[in-house]
């Protein structure tokens, strides 16, 4: 046989065995595909996510990215502080387990300080997203990024439209819209309570995993306080605005068994509340033609509220390290995290590119991203505090007091608090 008909037959040969899977050639890598063996990520979820947002991470979110990347995800959802412990074990331990980490930035400091994060600037970068930078001083030190923000929220009002007829005189639906003023507020609250015979306004009184030095921060802000602060004039004069409410039986009086307004707004026990959009949204989003959605209120300074973020960060040692990177780029595409802020009862985006994407059905966001350009916005400045929730109890024992006495401490009390923060900071 002549050397072309040679090499006829072997192109022949090989042509039918790869057609027929019959020869032993070295095979083709499958990897990305779903003939392959799915990598395991695994991610420590930080915080209490209420049921439907657990449902919607579980059944939507990881499922999205277990598909288009051939993943298994494990979520292991912790508290706060037991995310922390976890961590940290397993970096003295040497024996890493979690390659995701997702944390807010009142409790993310332990991570970054304690040296357990990847610098993940680069993934960042190379993403299609443009980031707000205000939560740069938490989630970046040193010129790195260790974490990447996917939602933050603000404080906006939510009424019940039954309410609207205990509207001070003169004042409309539009007027709740556009922000009352907090004076305008407790008016209304203290009306609302006399004409219904019980107080259906709320603030979020629980304080374990405390929400309620927030409102009151926003309330403070309001009057020219920084956050957080006991001592300025603006301050005292802000819960002279809870004291009004108080002397008027303002309050839900179970309000002390919640961290958020959703359930008594849903079942129509609370009519008036100034709370962060995510709960707000999945009340409003239950039943959007019963409620009105308004602005923060307004002080002598103008509105205020604090401002907080959820945010993903790659754990330092992670053996699935590309894996992990490609997460973090699969929670910052921007048609990902709008469905994800959407589905979250309406939480504002960090991502300038989803801002485009808001239409009229997205009420509750619209309404935070207004809020934006008008009011004056505090982050949370947990990292400066040595124990951030013994922060929150100082909120929580001011807040109680006023309510027991039905009038605002005297500066002594005041002057107490303000110790007791200062031999908090680190």
């Amino acid at each position: 046989m002549n050397k072309k008909l040679l090499v006829l037959a072997l192109v022949i040969v090989f042509a039918v065995c790869t057609i027929l899977s019959g020869c032993s050639a070295k095979p083709v890598s499958n990897e990305g595909t779903k003939n392959a063996e799915p990598q395991v990520l695994k991610i420590t979820y930080t915080g209490t996510p209420q049921p439907h947002e657990k449902e919607y991470i579980i059944n939507t979110f990881m499922k999205n990215f277990e598909i288009k990347y051939n993943a298994k995800v494990e979520v292991d959802f912790v508290t706060q502080e037991d995310g922390k412990k976890k961590i940290q074990s397993e970096q003295e331990s040497n024996n890493i387990i979690t390659d995701i980490i997702f944390a807010d930035t009142a409790n993310m400091a332990p991570y970054i300080n304690g040296g357990w994060m990847e610098d993940i600037t680069g993934v960042v970068n190379n993403s299609k997203s443009t980031f707000t930078n205000m939560f740069d001083a938490t989630i970046i030190k040193d010129g790195k990024r260790y974490f990447v923000p996917v939602s933050f929220d603000v404080y906006i009002t939510i009424a019940n439209k039954q309410a609207l007829k205990y509207l001070p005189a003169g004042l409309t639906e539009n007027n709740v819209v556009n922000g009352l003023t907090w004076e305008q507020y407790a008016a209304w609250a203290n009306a609302i309570a006399a004409g219904e015979g019980v107080g259906k306004t709320m603030m979020p009184a629980n304080l374990t995993g405390s929400q309620l030095l927030y409102p009151m921060a926003g309330l403070g802000m309001a009057y020219g306080a920084e956050f957080p602060d006991f001592k300025s004039a603006g301050f005292k004069t802000a819960m002279g605005i809870i004291a009004e409410m108080a002397k008027g039986n303002a309050f839900y009086p179970e309000q002390d068994q919640y961290t958020a307004p959703t359930d008594p707004l849903k079942s129509g026990a609370v009519w008036l509340t100034f709370a962060h959009m995510g709960p707000t949204g999945v009340a409003y989003n239950a039943s959007p033609n019963d409620y009105i959605i308004g602005a923060a209120p307004k002080g002598a300074d103008g509105a205020g509220s604090t401002a907080g973020a959820w945010a993903y960060g790659v754990h330092k040692g992670t053996k699935n390290k590309e894996l992990a990177e490609k997460f973090i780029s699969y929670a910052i595409d921007p048609q990902v995290n709008y469905e994800l802020c959407s589905e979250f009862g309406g939480l504002l985006s960090p991502i300038k590119e989803v801002g485009s994407m808001l239409d009229t059905s997205d009420v509750i966001m619209r309404a935070g991203s207004k809020m934006l350009d008008t009011t004056k916005v505090s982050g949370v400045p947990a990292t400066l505090y040595t124990d951030w929730n013994a922060v929150k109890l100082l909120y929580g024992d001011l807040f109680n007091k006023i309510l027991k006495d039905k009038a605002v401490p005297d500066d002594q009390f005041f002057t107490d608090l303000q110790t007791k923060l200062e031999a908090l900071k680190k």
